[in-house]
């Protein structure tokens, strides 16, 4: 790309030098406009390079640090992992390895898709049978419905991906060639980030949060929120939505997937497992136990064909109270460590 441009701009400035003796106000506008683009073009990429030292900007890739580069992986001593789990936000919030060779593989935002490319691209960094922690959610079942939302599966959903993925992977995501662009200038797309270069955000430090940081009534609020959200999301008005014709494609298609991860992991001498990550007791009482049945019981048994390992935790008592969430959805640090030592401790590790 750069030599284009520098090939591009000795033709243009020769073209302007070669037209004086005929046209010298002609030759002079076109020195004139190249000047000016040029300084245009360096105030951009300077602002461009400003905004990515922002935390607004790295605070979109901090779950990078999980990922161990594949360069010169030969000789990388922080292979054969003895447990990794996938997943999206609660898994993220949810896994704290100690005293055990573990990695977090979720992301934030991730639905089985995106699971399975990690999965495929990392998994030879987990030791011979060694645990894989598929995490279901609770739309984990429909969630390739999103891939028609572009509200909440767009450029930036794929863009986070292509900085950790192989460049096999990376062509084939949806409009990459336009979101290459975007992580590469991404003020140009979007001017108004200039703002995060003057009011930046504080770094997200989330994940260091050890207790509860709301109230019983902010609480309530805040698992109402969630339904709502998630309502909206997938565009349904009631529960029963949820398992209507609408979503049955979507349904098939995550169990079909599901399985599919399964056996990959077995063929390759891999242990899946399926797990559930807790949620606390306010948000809990906001699903019904028709809810519960459709969308994780009966998804896991289709898609369980193999009869793999089983944790579920959803709706566990013994990790619902609040004192171990931030929030209604997220596990604090001191839920994250007290969940996953449980973990561990079902798989004998």
């Amino acid at each position: 790309m750069k030599k284009k441009l520098k090939i591009l701009s000795v033709l243009y400035i020769g073209c302007a030098i070669a037209l004086i003796p005929f046209c010298y106000l002609l030759s002079i506008l076109m020195l004139a406009l190249f000047s000016i683009f040029c300084i245009v073009s360096g105030c951009v990429l300077v602002t461009n390079k400003m905004y990515k030292k922002t935390n607004h900007w790295k605070n979109q890739f901090l779950f990078e640090k999980s990922f161990i580069s594949n360069a010169g992986y030969r000789d990388n001593l922080g292979r054969n992992f003895d447990v990794v789990n996938l997943g999206s936000n609660p898994a993220l919030f949810g896994f704290f390895y100690e005293n055990v060779r573990g990695q977090n593989w979720a992301t934030g935002s991730q639905g089985f898709p995106m699971d399975f490319e990690i999965l495929k691209y990392y998994h030879s960094y987990v030791k011979e049978g060694g645990y894989v922690l598929i995490p279901i959610m609770p739309f984990s079942s429909i969630s390739n419905f999103l891939e028609t939302r572009p509200a909440y599966w767009s450029d930036g959903y794929y863009m986070k991906f292509a900085r950790i993925l192989d460049s096999s992977q990376i062509v084939k995501l949806p409009n990459y060639n336009k979101f290459r662009l975007k992580m590469r200038f991404p003020v140009i797309f979007n001017p108004k980030l200039i703002f995060y270069i003057f009011h930046d955000v504080p770094v997200d430090t989330r994940l260091n949060v050890a207790e509860q940081t709301m109230q019983k009534a902010e609480l309530e609020y805040d698992a109402k929120l969630w339904i709502n959200n998630w309502k909206k999301e997938f565009d349904v008005k009631n529960y029963e939505d949820f398992w209507g014709e609408k979503f049955t494609l979507y349904y098939e298609s995550g169990i079909k997937m599901l399985s599919e991860m399964i056996d990959y992991c077995q063929i390759r001498n891999l242990r899946p497992v399926i797990v559930t990550i807790p949620i606390s007791s306010c948000l809990a009482r906001e699903f019904t136990p028709e809810f519960r049945q459709k969308m994780i019981t009966d998804f896991v048994n289709a898609a369980n064909i193999k009869g793999v390992k089983f944790l579920d935790y959803m709706f566990d008592e013994r990790f619902s109270k609040s004192e171990l969430f931030n929030g209604s959805f997220f596990l604090n640090l001191q839920g994250r460590k007290i969940f996953s030592r449980q973990v561990m401790s079902d798989l004998g590790l």
